[in-house]
């Protein structure tokens, strides 16, 4: 059902911890293949993805450069999932999931995408705000963060034209043109425990929530990504 791609550099611990929250995935069949794609980590990282058979490829600067190569190279999942090392995923995950693609195929609708509930282990006030104000901005924006995962049919993905950004918002700027009608927003918590080597996300430190506050006031993703410099 589902080709897991997972963009790493430095990322052994990290890749690890997320790889463990997939496996009832891969026993019950929701998770078909997982392919890692590292961008030259210098720790142990091609290790744990050789070691948990995942299908390690090699990749180009930017996270979401390695995204769009994993996603040329996945071959057995209808969907495919993009997911950030250090994110963890409640158990349950798999049923909610296919429970919103079983009422969106139902109804012949095939072009969707989905996302699970951004979340924090941060359990401190500035913690909380900070993630409060992400999902706020989230919600006005229409958008999402890499940090929530991404779950999107290969066809629709194409007929998106993937990533076509190169840049730290790459993965917003898709799910911009997804759009809020074809969005689904699960349940499910995803939940990034720890940082990969490679951070840069939008949800970290003041920028992140810059660029979440300047979203969410609608300017384009472009002029977003120069002004706050958000470049891989």
């Amino acid at each position: 059902m589902i080709s897991v791609v997972i963009p790493t550099r430095n990322s052994e611990e990290a890749l690890a911890r997320t790889l463990a929250t997939l496996v009832t995935g891969a026993a019950d069949g929701t998770v078909r293949e997982v392919v890692v794609v590292d961008g030259g980590s210098e720790d142990q990282t091609r290790l744990v993805a050789e070691g948990t058979g995942c299908d390690l490829l090699s990749g180009a600067d930017g996270v979401w450069a390695r995204c769009a190569i994993g996603a040329a190279a996945a071959q057995r999942g209808e969907f495919l999932m993009f997911l950030r090392p250090g994110v963890l995923l409640d158990p349950g995950w798999e049923s909610d999931f296919q429970a919103a693609a079983e009422r969106r195929l139902r109804r012949g609708d095939g072009r969707f995408a989905a996302v699970f509930r951004l979340a924090s282990d941060d359990d401190t006030l500035a913690g909380s705000l900070k993630y409060y104000l992400l999902r706020l901005f989230g919600r006005c924006a229409s958008v999402t963060y890499p940090d929530q995962g991404l779950i999107i049919s290969r066809g629709y993905f194409r007929e998106l034209g993937g990533f076509s950004r190169r840049d730290g918002l790459a993965g917003i700027d898709l799910v911009r043109r997804i759009g809020h009608r074809h969005l689904v927003r699960l349940r499910t918590p995803a939940v990034r425990v720890m940082t990969d080597g490679q951070d840069g996300t939008i949800t970290s430190g003041g920028v992140g929530l810059l660029a979440g506050l300047l979203l969410a006031i609608r300017l384009p993703v472009g002029l977003v990504a120069g002004l706050t410099g958000r470049k891989g």
